[in-house]
């Protein structure tokens, strides 16, 4: 054991593949250890802010620089050889035109969003690439899978002590002093608020999130990669030793149960039922059973899951509910901008103008994979999706047929004539450097998480690594199951949407890069010595193109932020240097334009106020679609009015409160402003008409956080009841009664 030990990790530098095909043949192997650390860092840390806040760019630069690396080691090789098929030239397009969208986005929408998203799609395009030359034998496939199975059970594990300790010390902290526990968390909220009604419900929930930002993340990560683990589960032998690997099993099907996500428990049952069908089926056409296990399954896990959490059966036709309605706002957002969509980052933004009465939130994505392509990138971009996944689960297929026909099989793949060589040394350290690495990452993000994810997860990862080694040395990986991991993955994004969070899309991917490798029918094309020339160019140029776009300037913007935030005294001064720093934020021009109008405040300053008026409107130029800006600005204009008096203002707030509800009509909030904004102004016909449209909006919503408040309500009631305008629907008996008198002069 210690000798094989030594051998993989003290192997040289360069290392031939099988013969079977290799991808970039003499690749240094510290590259595939330097994936599969940025692989397993990118989940062990929050970051699904990676529009607005950019939490992932660190992330983005290495990933960039690694494609640097391996281009310059294929310079000036003659055996150079790299795999590229219909499915790589699909990724391509797609992220073409991703690309092309995003640019489009950053030219008249909010920039920042956009240039974010754009990196962070040709970063998951990198790892894609690199997965699919790097990973060049069956045992490293089978090293690369048995690392990310156990960074699901560290992140299930986690998840666990969060449902068993950390989430029931959180709520008596609130209950014994909620002002300090919600100011620990950065928010504070007036008690009675419709906010912190909303917060107290979020605390009282008993699902675990991990280091994601939402339940359903969490799933959308544990769903596929327990569904492989299944699939490895079957293909191996009967031996006690085989038995004693279900133990990885536990930790990560009872955190998917606790999450209570109807979608995750969906997309465990179908993958399920795909191992069964394949494992059924390997030496056979298809049957009709698929379906009805399917459906068997799906009962199943949802009732199993039911058992834990009584609420996902009485909040299903709820949840189901929302996401139609996420659905029909998105499907008009698709009429509207066909071509190159609403632009990536910027669907929040958008999603308002369309949003329905009755829903329920601002919604970041539509909870659909596909349509947040389509509306996000436009209706080529979704085409170029759908051709990637078309292309690449016709490969799978051929690649089953070709398995069904063969005498030799090995639970659906056919047994390799060859040696199964590689290195698993430096994938295991990769990992280990992974979970150190997520540390000073997670320290960059919007929510810096804490150690206790690496200090429970890292040890729980190392015993399920021991226990999947020796299916790692002398198991077989099939292809169809990466493949079924892909289409229980996406069956899940189908419901809970997430396509742009690189730490669940990115498992996508990566089982994609993992079943083409490993179909037969997916072989590596001899490429020319110039092609390497060509490659690293273009790596050189999009790492420098990153860093003078986005990370530079957003990390030296959040640099200065921070700086303000514990410096109040210059907070001014660093905030400036925050905004000249990232040309593209609204962020730091909108608390500025805040600072000025606070200081405005102590004694009508013109010089102050005219600060913040040069703030606010760089602000709203940076965000031009962001309909609470807006909104924010009318509120400060409509302040200035009610301390001065001077009439320009408040015709200010009045087309500021207009724009707002432009980007947002069904908000009644957006609606009750304007409505005060323009009685304030004298315009009593406009105030009974957004009037009425707030009260009939506040009567439409169900959702207590979306109504207004009693003290505006009455305002507006108030008014409206001093100066009231007849109704036109009452004046048709009057003109009834008229008419024969009106026929006489007629």
């Amino acid at each position: 054991m210690f000798e094989m030990l030594q051998q993989n990790l003290c192997s040289s530098v360069f290392t031939r593949g099988s013969n079977r095909g290799d991808g970039l043949r003499g690749s240094p192997k510290w590259l595939l250890g330097a994936m599969t650390a940025l692989v397993v860092a990118r989940p062990l840390f929050p970051s699904e802010a990676v529009a607005d806040q950019g939490d992932g760019l660190p992330v983005v630069m290495l990933w960039l620089a690694l494609c640097v690396c391996f281009m310059l080691g294929a310079i000036g090789r003659r055996d150079v050889r790299i795999r590229f098929g219909l499915t790589d030239a699909a990724v391509l397009i797609l992220i073409a035109l991703h690309t092309i969208a995003a640019v489009v986005a950053a030219t008249h929408l909010s920039a920042r969003p956009a240039v974010n998203m754009l990196w962070e799609w040709i970063a998951m395009g990198a790892m894609f690439f690199l997965a699919r030359q790097l990973i060049t034998t069956q045992r490293e496939a089978r090293a690369v899978v048995a690392v990310m199975i156990a960074l699901a059970v560290g992140l299930s594990s986690y998840g666990l002590y969060q449902y068993a300790y950390e989430m029931p010390h959180s709520r008596a902290e609130y209950a014994a002093d909620p002002d300090s526990a919600m100011r620990a968390a950065g928010l504070w909220y007036p008690p009675d608020s419709p906010q912190c009604e909303l917060f107290e419900n979020r605390l009282q929930s008993t699902e675990p999130i991990a280091t994601f930002a939402l339940t359903n993340s969490l799933a959308g990560y544990l769903a596929p990669w327990l569904v492989v683990a299944v699939g490895i589960m079957v293909c191996s032998s009967g031996s006690l030793r085989s038995r004693k690997r279900l133990i990885c099993l536990i930790p990560i099907a009872a955190c998917l149960l606790l999450t209570s996500s109807r979608s995750g428990c969906i997309a465990t049952a179908f993958g399920l039922a795909l191992i069964w069908f394949f494992r059924r089926n390997r030496n056979k056409p298809p049957g009709w059973k698929l379906p009805v296990v399917a459906v068997v399954l799906v009962s199943v896990i949802i009732a199993a899951a039911g058992m834990f959490n009584r609420q996902i059966f009485r909040e299903a036709s709820k949840s189901l509910g929302y996401r139609v309605q996420y659905w029909q706002s998105t499907m008009q957002m698709i009429a509207e901008h066909p071509l190159t969509g609403c632009g990536p980052g910027n669907f929040q933004h958008a999603y308002t103008k369309f949003k329905l009465p009755e829903a329920s939130e601002e919604v970041a994505d539509p909870h659909n994979f596909l349509l947040e392509v389509w509306a996000t990138a436009g209706t080529p971009a979704m085409l170029a999706m759908l051709a990637v996944l078309g292309c690449f689960f016709y490969v799978m297929y051929l690649q089953f047929s070709a398995s069904i026909k063969s005498p030799r099989t090995a639970c659906g793949g056919t047994v390799p004539e060859y040696t199964d060589a590689g290195y698993v040394g430096p994938i295991y350290f990769g990992a280990l450097c992974g979970f150190l690495l997520s540390v000073p990452l997670g320290l960059l993000s919007a929510a810096p998480p804490g150690v206790a994810a690496v200090i429970i997860g890292l040890p729980l990862a190392a015993c399920c690594v021991a226990l999947l080694s020796g299916w790692v040395d002398s198991g077989w990986l099939p292809a169809w199951v990466p493949a079924v991991g892909a289409a229980a993955l996406l069956m899940n994004l189908l419901a809970a949407g997430g396509i742009g969070f690189p730490a669940v899309a990115g498992s996508l991917w990566l089982l994609m890069a993992l079943g083409l490798n490993l179909a037969e029918s997916d072989v590596p094309r001899l490429s020319q010595p110039w092609h390497a020339v060509v490659g690293l160019a273009v790596a050189v140029a999009l790492a420098a193109g990153c860093y003078a776009s986005a990370y530079g300037p957003v990390l030296r913007c959040q640099g200065a932020m921070h700086r303000a935030w514990r410096d109040p005294a210059d907070a001014r001064q660093h905030l400036a240097e925050a905004a000249a720093a990232d040309p593209l934020s609204d962020r730091p021009q909108r608390q500025l334009a805040a600072i000025a109008m606070e200081l405005w405040r102590v004694d009508h300053d013109a010089e102050q106020f005219e600060r913040f008026e040069a703030y606010n409107t760089v602000a709203l130029q940076r965000a031009p679609n962001s309909s609470g800006g807006w909104l924010t600005a009318g509120d400060w204009y409509y302040e200035a009015f009610a301390e001065t008096g001077r009439r320009e203002y408040i015709e200010k707030a009045v087309a500021a409160y207009r724009r707002a509800v432009q980007l947002y009509p069904n908000s009644g909030l957006h609606r009750a402003k304007l409505a005060l904004a323009l009685r304030a102004a004298g315009d009593r016909h406009g105030f009974h008409t957004e009037a009425r449209a707030a009260l009939r909006l506040d009567r439409l919503t169900p959702h207590a956080d979306k109504k207004l408040s009693e003290e505006l309500r009455n305002r507006i009631d108030e008014v409206e009841n001093e100066f009231p305008i007849p109704n036109p629907q009452s004046l048709i008996p009057l003109v009834r009664l008229a008419r024969p008198l009106l026929g006489c002069y007629c």
